[in-house]
């Protein structure tokens, strides 16, 4: 007999079909559910009849919901996700250009693009959540995506986008994890990366440097994730432990959205350096092809081994305040095109695409670095989606200093350019020192991560009322 084919003959077959129904929306994994529907008929049509609403239902409860989508769809989609989510929890991820791994990050991207459809829910803090961000969360507990595995070959092979964009995204949820020592492999291959010349390894790529250098924004992310999450470094660990859960890194909390659209107003962050005689050897070791014992070589990043975040302050607006110093755009490039130019019918005829007019987005800001206070202007860029995934953004700006009557010391810019991840909670991006002549063949750089926070705490104003 046929072990796929449903028998006739079991007794389910006498059971009415809504307690069959009923017993397989008892079942709790996937793999009960398949067992259950190939038991017999009456079991399969328990799940499959009645216009295949069993599927429906189980679908809303895993996964986010796109209203109007039909149950044979949902039935389609669910099983698909479960028999990827299921196998590649096995797949090392190093490159993932292998055709499995492909399917699996095509399931994970659809995850990412299609969260906060329909219903949301809440966390015990407060914070919007999602269905498919539990299913993304029990991915990175399950597989080698993020942990485990073993050091990547370093083989030509290069890496998938998709996969540095997935695991970008993952990066969202890896602040509030339990469990796992978050192990960052081939930490070294990062820092080399992130202290490349800019026009090296330019973050922004493609004929209107629109498309995302994801290896570049991981590296970043990797370097980040090694200082904040590792005991044994004695860097950023213990700061970041210590902060309150409001005040960590935290996932999008809504639909992602095509775009340009504001940021939240509070956000702390931190950046890494290097002093100019270690770029100096780093790069002429690995980019200038000079002869050294590259194992020999080892950089301390500066600013985090003291465990230093910073914070600060961004107000968003499209109208008002304009200014834009030239000197600013000089050294960023904030207004570039990003896309193909107009023609002269359409500069004659005053034509203005649907997104031209709010597709950049002016803000100011101020924070604190290094007991001075500093001050910060620049653009957010709309960028079309990456990867399948939607909602990511360009930003730039000047962090600059006053002093006297606050006029603008040009001797002491540092210019930041950076990917806003979709949904808009974390910036990765590359600082340079932006004073004098910029070359970007040969500038000083390095990275940093700005991550969205609730307002600050009270607690510190009201213990400082009770000090005096």
């Amino acid at each position: 007999m046929d072990r796929n084919r449903p028998s006739t003959t079991t007794a389910f077959n006498r059971l009415p079909i809504e307690l069959n129904k009923t017993i397989a929306h008892c079942l709790e994994t996937d793999k009960d559910i398949y067992a259950f529907r190939r038991i017999c008929r009456a079991t399969d049509n328990a799940c499959d009849g009645d216009n295949h609403s069993f599927w429906r239902a189980k679908f809303r409860e895993k996964y986010a919901l796109k209203a109007g989508t039909p149950n044979n769809v949902l039935k389609a989609q669910y099983l698909k996700r479960g028999k990827w989510l299921n196998r590649s929890t096995t797949y090392p991820f190093h490159k993932g250009q292998e055709r499995r791994e492909i399917k699996a990050l095509a399931v994970l991207r659809d995850l990412i693009a299609e969260s906060f459809q329909g219903s949301v829910q809440y966390d015990e803090y407060g914070r919007a959540r999602c269905p498919n961000q539990t299913q993304l969360v029990n991915f990175i507990m399950n597989s080698k995506i993020v942990f485990g595995g073993r050091r990547p070959p370093s083989d030509a092979q290069k890496l998938n986008p998709a996969l540095a964009a997935t695991k970008l995204m993952c990066a969202h949820f890896l602040f509030d994890l339990d469990g796992p020592r978050q192990n960052v492999l081939a930490v070294e291959e990062s820092q080399i990366a992130v202290y490349a010349p800019s026009n090296v390894a330019p973050l922004f790529t493609g004929q209107y440097k629109t498309d995302v250098n994801m290896e570049w924004v991981l590296h970043s992310l990797d370097l980040f994730r090694c200082h904040m999450t590792n005991v044994e470094l004695a860097t950023l660990y213990s700061t970041m432990s210590d902060l309150p859960v409001s005040q960590k890194p935290s996932a999008w909390r809504g639909l992602l959205k095509h775009g340009c659209y504001p940021l939240s107003k509070h956000w702390k962050g931190t950046y890494t350096f290097l002093e100019q005689n270690d770029i100096d050897k780093l790069r002429d070791v690995f980019y200038n092809n000079k002869s050294s014992k590259k194992n020999d070589l080892f950089f301390v990043d500066g600013n985090v081994e003291e465990g230093k975040i910073q914070s600060l302050e961004l107000d968003f607006t499209q109208d008002g305040d304009m200014s834009w110093p030239e000197i600013f755009e000089d050294r960023l490039h904030s207004l570039r095109e990003t896309g193909p130019p107009r023609t002269r019918a359409q500069h004659r005829s005053g034509f203005e695409s649907p997104n031209q007019k709010h597709k950049n987005i002016h803000f100011v800001g101020k924070g604190e670095d290094l007991n001075d206070n500093f001050f910060a202007r620049g653009w957010l860029n709309a960028l079309p989606t990456q990867c399948g995934i939607p909602g990511w953004q360009r930003i730039t700006f000047m962090k600059h200093f006053v002093e006297g009557d606050e006029e603008l010391n040009d001797d002491n810019l540092w210019a930041y350019e950076g990917v806003v991840l979709p949904g808009g909670r974390i910036i990765l991006g590359r600082w340079w020192y932006a004073s004098g002549n910029v070359n970007l063949d040969d500038d000083y750089n390095g990275p940093f991560i700005f991550w969205a926070v609730e307002e600050p705490e009270l607690e510190d104003e009201e213990d400082s009322d009770d000090d005096h």
